[in-house]
């Protein structure tokens, strides 16, 4: 006998999770820019865990679809150039190079857009390698250089 709780209305598609997410962090981005604070790390963790919810629920439902994933990698560029940009600028912009993963995303959202629309996968092969080395830099840096800034 299977026992499961059902959270989520039937209706509800793990693509319109990854519109609402893209929509919030479409919508967060100007305040990021423009009125940066580390209290917008709750956002991104809100954000995160969509993520989270229309990953694992797509894989539940048997819904992974051709756009969604990309929409849910375009997404994740998104927000994390968002909370990139919270940081830079809750820490007095300082912290200069945390531009260039910015800039990163920025790049790498534009090679997202473009296995979308061209449907060339060649380039599914060799982004995530850069992708695992640029975000084990980033996270290095923010681990040992900005939040020691932020506890002090």
């Amino acid at each position: 006998m299977q026992i499961y709780f059902r959270a989520l209305p039937d209706g509800l598609m793990p693509n319109h999770i990854t519109w609402a997410r893209t929509i919030l962090t479409v919508a967060w981005l100007p305040f990021a820019i423009y009125h940066p604070a580390l209290w917008q790390i709750g956002l991104f963790a809100i954000i995160y865990f969509l993520d989270l919810l229309d990953g694992a629920m797509a894989r539940l439902k048997d819904h992974v679809t051709y756009r969604g994933t990309y929409l849910d990698h375009a997404g994740d560029k998104f927000s994390n150039i968002a909370i990139i940009l919270s940081i830079y600028g809750a820490t007095g912009y300082r912290f200069d190079f945390l531009l260039f993963f910015v800039w990163w995303d920025m790049a790498t959202a534009v090679l997202v857009v473009l296995e979308i629309w061209t449907k060339n996968k060649t380039a599914i092969f060799i982004r995530p390698f850069f992708e695992l080395v640029v975000k084990s830099v980033l996270w290095a840096l923010l681990l040992f250089k900005v939040l020691p800034f932020v506890i002090n």
